[in-house]
């Protein structure tokens, strides 16, 4: 296998499970927060009565308790009350819920009824329908809240309750930015795999990667070797212009006359 194919290979494969991990992480994240939001954050569940702790963070009073009993949501006789609430004194000093804090004796209770004023809100806890028959304890500030219930209720610190929901919102956007940051890291991952794959098909291994051999024709080889290695140039020479010249006198006359 080529170096480099092999490098691309190992460092696709580590950044592959990186993101593989986030991803993973991401969705339970996702899910828990999903989850943690479905769910009831009863400050008394299932109960008469109990004492919640206020701690009024911003020091302006808090939001208050939202407090449900069993039952379902109608009106058979048409009186534009909830049936559940029917049989409890919805008079102001009615005593059958009461809220008070160790600062203030007076009851904080009210109910929510009036069906022109109040909608369904309902909750499921367990095999159990939940209704809200009403809401106490708003502006109260640092102290113990006491409450005590006619029937066994479920009380809703909606303080926190609002806290640990926009938390919640937070966790899931926090997990869906991080699972979207896991898709790039994993594109990324895959396709070093598979540049480091196709390297390691098509090249060789050695440093040098492929050798090209250039193979020479016996014609051509042979003209190189008889072709002089150096060629040396020579000063010219020049000739001197030759002159013409008569012929030696040999001292014999031509005959003069005939014979």
């Amino acid at each position: 296998m080529h170096a480099a194919g092999k490098v691309l290979l190992i460092l696709g494969l580590i950044i592959t499970l990186i993101g593989g991990a986030i991803m993973a992480w991401s969705s339970d994240t996702v899910d828990n927060a999903v989850d943690d939001m479905e769910e009831n954050n009863w400050a008394i569940e299932d109960a008469t009565g109990g004492e919640i702790e206020i701690v009024d963070d911003d020091g302006m009073g808090e939001l208050g308790f939202t407090i449900y009993i069993e039952g379902i949501y109608s009106d058979d006789n048409e009186n534009r009350v909830w049936d559940h609430c029917e049989s409890y004194d919805q008079n102001s000093n009615q005593t059958n819920f009461t809220t008070t804090h160790t600062d203030d004796s007076e009851n904080s209770f009210y109910y929510a009824c009036d069906m022109d004023w109040y909608g369904e809100d309902k909750r499921e806890e367990g095999n159990k329908n939940l209704v809200k028959i009403g809401d106490s304890a708003s502006g109260y500030e640092n102290g113990t809240a006491t409450v005590s219930c006619a029937t066994a209720c479920w009380v809703q610190y909606d303080d926190k309750a609002l806290g640990e929901f926009i938390g919640d919102i937070g966790e899931v956007a926090s997990g869906f930015m991080a699972g979207l940051g896991s898709m790039c890291i994993l594109g990324c991952g895959i396709t070093l795999l598979v540049i480091g794959g196709i390297l390691a098909l098509t090249l060789k291994s050695g440093d040098g990667g492929q050798q090209v051999v250039i193979q020479q024709s016996p014609q051509v080889a042979g003209m190189m070797m008889n072709q002089p290695m150096q060629t040396q140039m020579s000063q010219p020479v020049y000739q001197q212009p030759q002159t013409y010249q008569a012929p030696p006198q040999t001292g014999i006359e031509p005959p003069q006359g005939g014979l």
